[in-house]
Order: C-alpha cells, then sequence, then structure tokens
C-alpha cells in the first residue's frame, strides 16, 4: 500500500513570557533605536508624524482595517473547506476564532510560521470533532488540513506572484524615469515579461510533477543541485540540500493527495486563498489612502508590501520585525512614490499599527476570551501503512 504519513502531538508548554526572553527582548530594543534612528536622520519630526496619523479619515481608515478581518475571514473560509475533506464540519466562528489566536501568536512569537500552525492544530484538536466517525478529530487530521490549507496558499501566489513581479517592474521603471529621464526600454521590458512567464510555468510544471510522480520530482531535483554543486558557495548549500529537497517533495506530495480526494472543494480553496491575499492588498491601501497627500494605486501596493516584507526573510528572531518592518515599508514608499520621509514614515507606521499590532491586540482577546488552554506544541512526524 503507499506509504502516507500521520502527526502526532506532544504536548510542551508555551508562553509569551518565555518566548520574550532576554535576546528577544534586547533584539526589539535594537530595531527600536534602528527605527528612532531612521526617523532622526531623515528629518522626520515625531510629533508631525503623530499629527499626520490623527488626521487620517476614519471612515477609510476603518474601512482599511475591516478589510484585513475580511482577509482573515476568507482564509478561515478556505480552511473550513479543506477540513471538511476529513469530515470535520466546525462553525465559521470557532475557526475564525482559532485563526485571529494563531494569527496574532504568530506575529508575536519568534519563528512565526512554525507557530502559527501549531496553535492551529493545537486548538483544532481541542475544538473539531470527526462527524463521520463521532470522535475527537485527531492531530494528523488537523495538521493534514493546515499543510494542505499553506499549500493552497503557496498555489494560488503563483499567478499573484506575476502581478506583483510586474508591478516590481513599474515601481523601478517610475523610479528609473525620475532619476534618469528614461524608463526602461521595450527590449527589457519583453524579456522580463518572457522570464516571469517561463517561471511561473515551470513552477507550475514541478508542481504537477510532483503531485504525479514525487518520483521523478526528487530526480530532478538532485539533477538540478547537482549542477550547482561545483560552483563555489552556492554547491555547498546544493548539497546540503538533497535530503531536506525530498522531504519537502514528499510532505507535498502527501497533501497533493489530500487535496485530490475532493477536487472541487480544493478548487474552491484555491479561490479563496487567491481573494484572501487580493483583501490584504486592499486592506494596506484604504489605510495608505486614508493620509491626505498619499495617492496609491493597487500594483504599487503589491510591490511595496513585496519589497517592504522581504525584512521578514531574515531570521534575527523579532516578532513581526517590528521596528525594521517600519523602516522598510517607509523607505520603498518615500523612493518609489516620493512622498517624503515624514509622509512614508507615517503611512508606514500607520500601516502596521492598524493591520498587525491591532490584530495581535484582538487575537491575543479573542484566545483568553475562549478560555481554552493550548501553548505550544512539538510535532512528531511518524510514518504508517495505509
Amino acid at each position: 500500500m503507499e506509504k502516507t504519513s500521520k502527526f502526532g502531538v506532544k504536548s510542551t508548554e508555551i508562553s509569551l513570557r518565555k518566548a520574550f526572553d532576554r535576546k528577544t527582548l534586547i533584539l526589539l530594543g535594537i530595531a527600536a533605536i534602528a527605527l528612532l534612528v531612521y526617523l532622526y536622520l531623515g528629518g522626520v519630526s515625531i510629533i508631525t508624524m503623530i499629527g499626520i496619523m490623527l488626521s487620517a479619515n476614519p471612515l477609510i481608515l476603518f474601512l482599511g482595517t475591516i478589510f484585513t478581518f475580511i482577509a482573515i475571514l476568507i482564509d478561515t473560509l478556505a480552511w473550513k473547506v479543506l477540513l471538511g475533506i476529513a469530515s470535520i464540519h466546525p462553525s465559521t466562528s470557532s475557526i475564525y476564532r482559532i485563526q485571529l489566536a494563531s494569527f496574532s501568536y504568530g506575529l508575536l512569537i519568534p519563528s512565526a510560521g512554525a507557530v502559527e500552525m501549531i496553535m492551529r492544530i493545537a486548538l483544532g484538536t481541542q475544538e473539531f470533532n470527526n462527524e463521520l466517525e463521532n470522535r475527537k478529530a485527531s492531530s494528523g487530521e488537523i495538521l493534514s488540513s493546515v499543510i494542505a490549507h499553506k499549500l493552497c496558499g503557496l498555489l494560488a501566489f503563483i499567478p499573484i506572484s506575476v502581478f506583483v513581479a510586474f508591478a516590481i517592474l513599474a515601481y523601478f521603471n517610475e523610479i528609473i524615469e525620475n532619476i534618469t529621464g528614461q524608463s526602461i526600454s521595450e527590449e527589457i521590458a519583453i524579456i522580463f515579461a518572457i522570464s516571469i512567464s517561463l517561471l511561473s510555468l515551470t513552477v507550475v510544471i514541478f508542481f504537477i510533477l510532483i503531485a504525479k510522480s514525487p518520483k521523478a520530482a526528487k530526480t530532478v531535483t538532485k539533477y538540478i543541485l547537482k549542477v550547482f554543486m561545483p560552483v563555489p558557495l552556492i554547491g555547498t548549500m546544493a548539497k546540503n540540500a538533497v535530503d531536506p529537497s525530498e522531504k519537502i517533495i514528499d510532505d507535498f506530495s502527501t497533501q497533493f493527495a489530500y487535496l485530490a480526494e475532493k477536487k472541487l472543494s480544493s478548487l474552491v480553496a484555491l479561490v479563496l486563498a487567491f481573494f484572501s491575499q487580493i483583501a490584504h492588498w486592499m486592506s494596506i491601501y484604504f489605510i495608505l489612502i486614508s493620509l491626505s497627500g498619499i495617492t496609491i494605486t493597487l500594483d504599487q501596493v503589491a510591490a511595496v508590501n513585496f519589497l517592504g516584507g522581504t525584512i521578514d526573510f531574515l531570521p534575527v528572531g523579532i516578532p513581526g520585525m517590528a521596528g525594521l518592518k517600519e523602516i522598510t515599508l517607509s523607505v520603498f514608499l518615500d523612493i518609489g512614490l516620493g512622498l517624503g520621509s515624514t509622509l512614508a514614515a507615517s503611512g508606514a507606521i500607520l500601516v502596521q499599527l492598524m493591520k498587525f499590532y491591532f490584530i495581535i491586540v484582538v487575537g491575543v482577546l479573542v484566545y483568553i476570551a475562549g478560555k481554552t488552554k493550548v501553548a505550544s506544541h512539538e510535532l512528531d512526524e511518524k510514518s504508517f501503512s495505509d
């Protein structure tokens, strides 16, 4: 029989007090100092900046904040659809509460992605039932739905990434045109368009290969990594990536099989994941235009949000990349839109306040109000024959 994966959950304790250890607090302090230095060097008056933020149009700002909750709700519906594959049908309100709580703790605690997933599995195991077999849902069933949910988000991002790539091209074209008076040549734009299209097509084909033949996908991956092994510096990384790449392919293959159980449900989840990302962009868009003097288009939002979010890839352990996220977002708003340091910083900090810090507070309150006690879990993977 085909080998699949089952995941058990072994309880340990998670606590915000333990997460915010001395190292984390020092890093937060350094990030806060970096933000203050950036504001000082940019000639930004904190009093003026606060005044700009307080002058935001309250209705438009409220709409921007609501769109974040809408984005999380759409994502909640996608997860609910995927839970249905395992005959788990909890109420939308209970899933939404878990989403808000796990999202907020994921932003607060370093290694956010893992913590968010762990919280969802732990809370779901406590509250969800397998209605077909009339029993509590197992951690393996919840985990399968969570990872399939993540995979749907990844698949939905493929067309979004193409849009983002062209948005970034337009963003940099505007900067180059402002500096040199000349735009990017048509030849470069065409080469870029073809490259992005081919890259997206390659990713799609590779995912199809994983779904149809994991063994072939592993062979292709090994060959690609082998090509890079003789290259200095990169070669070591390529050698070390062989075993992890096989593990990732196995995990993806398992989740593709999970999605294939109900193709229509999986398609619905994909569509919902797509619109969840669009709702997040709409949130940033409305928060920014609530400030007088900021005019921005949705493609510019996509470019600035992606470029500003590159700071998240640094493994420094600062919760939510507080301080540094504001700096990078402010820089790209200033350079790309020519807003000036003060207005750009006001917009960046307002986005963070309304889109992340406010959600963190709401999520923690929802978690406490839920009267559940799950802090952290370690996942132990074990195999079984079906």
